[in-house]
């Protein structure tokens, strides 16, 4: 018998004296002698209660015999092998006893049950199927060891070439010898034949823009002769050269022309007549080729970063313009992108700018405009964690009037469909009316501290509703009412004179919507029109019916700063003006004429002295660790930076177009400022990254940081092909270097970022890249020489034991172990009611006899007739003796 929990066993002594403290000190109501047989029966229950809580086991011995074989199916075990693997199966299982049970589990780089455990088994053969990417024992003895019973003899054989890939097998194995089950290790030969591989391709983790590029291969082989070398670049250029080998580790220089500015991928393979296995024939490596530093310009529309593209060039810095995010391979070819009022992109666009910002220690800057921070979405997505500030619209509290004028046109041609050609058709929908739909709503959509105005165009102008604060209901549907579609179109006129109103007031969004179709006698001064509006920093939207010169009218939406609706399905017209005006009053941007001001220190702004007035900006609010070396408006953010990861990111909350920065594009300071400000983002360290090398399903790095301090630490952040991100910490082994290791189990390209840091400040970092060609199983390696005497010795298994002998009783025996703590819980159970009846009920010595007359029949009554076997016949009774009644009665009364 055992024991599960055998410390409740200590608190018997304290629960036996707190059942004598009671009994002393309480009262018994029951003799003496009955009192202690209680007490002892208590003591008894508690005992019995403490030995239940102990967990009890009865362990009685069993004679099953129960063996899991473990076979690799790994990518290194080849034909021949898994087929004497097969037979050795076979043969163990050709004849099993009625005791005995069996069971086969498969592994590679994860483990499947190909048959459960089980009596009677003959073997057909190994059906299942496992990943055989890599040789992961450890796991698979894990899985065994849950597999197994707990009684009787257990033992595992591992069919496998010893030449583990990832786990730690020796750990697993001492795991399973804890529980008593014995390990035996068939090694089976692998006869690896001829076999000839690219263990790598170093390069410099940098070279520059035109240079040539020495590239080292390293190549293995088990036997000598002649092979073929070719070395490919990502270019297509290829270096053919023939190479002598010999038995071991061989290295050949080879100098290939150097590529563009990007990441140059090289390519080698081995040609070597023979070689039994061309998984492993080829290797790649990275180098990243150097020049002027790069960035890609996105653009939310077309031309908004031209004026910034420019300017960036005159600095020194190249750029390419853009209309979407490049992809995760075309992102490594800039040092950092810039997002000119680029709406929130998809949120895996977004997880790759995050992995490239923070995990490749490049740069980020977001230009604000009218689609961007929270007038783009930006609110709630993984952009918004990345960048400095924050916009979404419930973190602003404060909301700008918005002073808006609805410019409608009412000449004769809005009163019917214009469908054809330009001249009138009577019917159709009447646009005066839809105009007068849309108005109304609109109005209703501004709030109390809002101004509004509808003025009608025609012969001449017409102010419906002049200029002022939000009317009533009442008021704004009585003055619309009036509105009727006659005359000739003059929108100039109309324009004219809402631009004249608007420009007489002071802190508010101002804005003007034009509803037309266009057919204005006066074209050519809609143009110039629109660029006064601009130029008095006021927005223009248009909303047209699609009938006019619709080309004109998207020009003004555009030179007006605001946005253009085609109107061409009239029924939606309402809901335009609802969702225009909804748009400008929304408190996300600010316009009017703002002078930035200095604020953080900040080596972007350590030379300027003063800058040109901004017409508007996008409202965020700077994050608490972030830098704002410029402010502008109600101290809110114009250009906020900070520190993420390895790389930094910075928002500029005003535009890089005229609406807002008509100024600043024709200041003298423009290039320079935009300059430093993309200088900031760019990586530091991209002329001395760190020196990568691949080998053995390893990942070596080394950096060096000239002058580093005593307590300066290196980290290294690793992407993997899969995506995700490890951390490496990095040992210091000299003045001025760091290097650490990682496993590579997956074939692919992994990228590597570091970072080296003293007093919360990165003093170096840099980034490259390296690519493990093919999966471990196909590497150059040999069998682990003591993994299978470890493993049996740890165990008290065997070595390479006979198929025969498999189910022979292993060493450690495991007994079937029944519970008693529920037996022990009745009978305590039991003599708990049985104190509960010697503490309660007075029990004397008469008290048995009593019980015995009680349960005793009564005599015949005697005036019965009875049987006379003599007679043969019934006889009447005789009658009975004269007893005396009085005693009797007397003794009745004594019981």
């Amino acid at each position: 018998m055992r024991l599960t929990s055998p410390w409740w066993l200590i608190a018997l002594p304290a629960a036996w004296a707190a059942v004598l403290l009671i009994v002393r000190h309480g009262r018994a109501t029951v003799g003496r002698r009955q009192h202690r047989w209680a007490v002892a029966i208590r003591l008894t229950v508690v005992t019995l209660l403490g030995v239940s809580l102990a967990g009890p086991l009865w362990v009685r011995p069993v004679d099953e015999v129960s063996v899991f074989f473990v076979v690799d199916r790994s990518a290194s075990i080849p034909t021949d092998a898994r087929a004497a693997q097969d037979a050795y199966l076979a043969e163990a299982l050709s004849d099993t006893g009625p005791q005995v049970r069996s069971g086969v589990l498969v592994f590679g780089a994860d483990a499947r049950v190909d048959v459960a455990l089980r009596a009677g088994r003959t073997t057909a053969g190994i059906s299942t199927v496992v990943d055989d990417s890599a040789t992961d024992l450890a796991s698979a003895l894990r899985a065994t060891g849950a597999l197994l019973p707990t009684e009787g003899s257990r033992r595992v054989v591992v069919l496998t070439d010893a030449v583990p890939t990832t786990g730690d097998a020796r750990l697993a194995a001492t795991e399973l010898a804890e529980a008593g089950v014995a390990v035996d290790v068939v090694v089976v030969s692998t006869g690896r034949g001829e076999d000839t591989l690219v263990e790598g391709v170093d390069l410099p983790a940098s070279v520059r823009e035109g240079d040539d590029v020495t590239a080292t291969i390293r190549v293995r082989s088990n036997v000598a002769g002649r092979a073929d070398l070719a070395v490919t670049t990502a270019a297509g250029e290829v270096v053919r050269l023939p190479v002598d080998l010999e038995v071991g580790s061989n290295t050949f220089d080879v100098t290939i022309p150097g590529g563009d500015v990007g990441v140059l991928t090289v390519e080698a393979r081995i040609d070597r007549p023979g070689d039994t296995r061309p998984e492993n024939d080829a290797a790649q490596g990275l180098t990243r080729v150097l020049g002027p530093a790069t960035v890609a310009i996105v653009e939310g529309r077309a031309g908004e970063g031209q004026q910034l593209a420019a300017a960036l060039l005159a600095g020194g810095i190249r750029s390419d313009l853009l209309a979407q995010v490049p992809d995760e391979a075309a992102l490594l070819s800039y040092d950092a992108v810039i997002l000119v009022n680029v709406p929130a992109p998809a949120e895996p666009v977004i997880e790759a700018l995050a992995s490239y910002v923070e995990d490749l220690g490049r740069g980020l800057l977001v230009i604000g405009g009218d689609r961007s921070y929270g007038m783009g979405g930006y609110g709630d997505t993984g952009l918004e964690d990345l960048l400095p500030v924050r916009s979404n619209p419930d973190d602003l509290v404060r909301r700008q009037p918005v002073a808006e004028v609805l410019v409608i046109d009412t000449s004769g041609s809005m009163g019917a469909c214009h469908c054809g050609t330009g001249s009138g058709i009577e019917g159709g929908v009447n646009k005066t009316d839809i105009s007068r739909a849309g108005a109304y709503q609109a109005i209703q959509a501004l709030d109390d501290q809002d101004f509004v105005g509808v003025v009608t165009v025609s012969t001449g102008t017409d102010w419906v509703l002049p200029l002022g604060l939000k009317p009533t209901e009442d008021d704004a549907r009585k003055a619309l009412g009036g509105m009727s579609a006659e005359g000739n179109t003059e929108i100039v006129n109309g324009l004219r004179a809402a631009l004249d109103e608007l420009s007489g007031v002071n802190d508010a969004l101002r804005h003007i919507v034009l509803f037309t179709d266009g057919w204005d006698p006066n074209d050519n001064g809609l143009l110039p029109i629109a660029r006064e509006i601009a130029d008095a920093g006021i927005t223009l939207s248009v909303l047209g019916t699609g009938e006019g010169p619709g080309t004109t009218l998207q020009r003004m939406a555009s030179v007006g700063g605001g946005r253009y609706y085609p109107g061409t399905d009239l029924q939606s017209i309402p809901d335009i003006f609802v969702e225009e005006t909804l748009t400008v009053a929304r408190n996300l941007i600010d316009e009017g004429v703002f002078q930035p001001v200095l604020a953080a220190p900040s080596q972007i702004t350590a030379s300027l002295d003063a800058s040109p007035p901004l017409l508007g900006y996008v409202l965020t609010n700077p994050k608490g660790t972030a830098s704002t070396p410029l402010l502008i408006g109600q101290n809110d953010p114009l250009l906020a930076t900070w520190q993420r990861g390895l790389g930094r990111a910075t928002a500029w909350t005003s535009d890089a177009s005229p609406r807002w920065s008509a100024a600043w594009v024709e200041w003298d300071g423009y290039v320079a400022f935009w300059g430093a400000v993309v200088r900031d983002l760019l990586p530091a360290g991209v002329d001395s990254p760190p020196e990568i090398r691949m080998g053995e399903g390893q990942m070596s790095i080394r950096f060096e940081v000239e002058d580093a301090p005593l307590d300066a630490a290196a980290v290294a952040r690793v992407r993997r092909p899969n995506g995700e991100v490890s951390v490496v910490p990095l040992q210091r082994t000299g003045t001025s270097t760091f290097v650490g290791s990682t496993a590579t189990p997956a074939p692919g390209a992994y990228w590597v970022s570091v970072s080296v840091e003293s007093a919360g400040a990165v003093l170096a970092s840099g980034s490259g890249g390296a690519v493990s060609a093919y999966e471990e199983e196909f590497a150059f390696r040999s069998p682990d020489p003591t993994l299978a005497a470890d493993l049996a010795a740890s165990t008290r298994g065997r070595v390479d034991p006979p198929a025969t002998a498999v189910f022979d009783p292993a060493p450690s025996i495991g007994g079937a172990e029944t519970p008693l703590w529920p037996a022990l819980t009745a009978v305590a159970l039991a003599l708990f009611l049985i104190d509960v009846a010697l503490r309660r009920l007075v029990l004397q010595s008469g008290d048995v006899g009593a019980w015995k007359e009680a349960v005793t029949p009564r005599r015949r009554r005697a005036d019965r007739p009875v049987f006379d076997p003599d007679a043969g016949e019934m006889r009447a009774p005789e009658p009975p003796p004269e007893t005396d009644t009085v005693g009797r009665l007397l003794r009745r009364k004594n019981r």
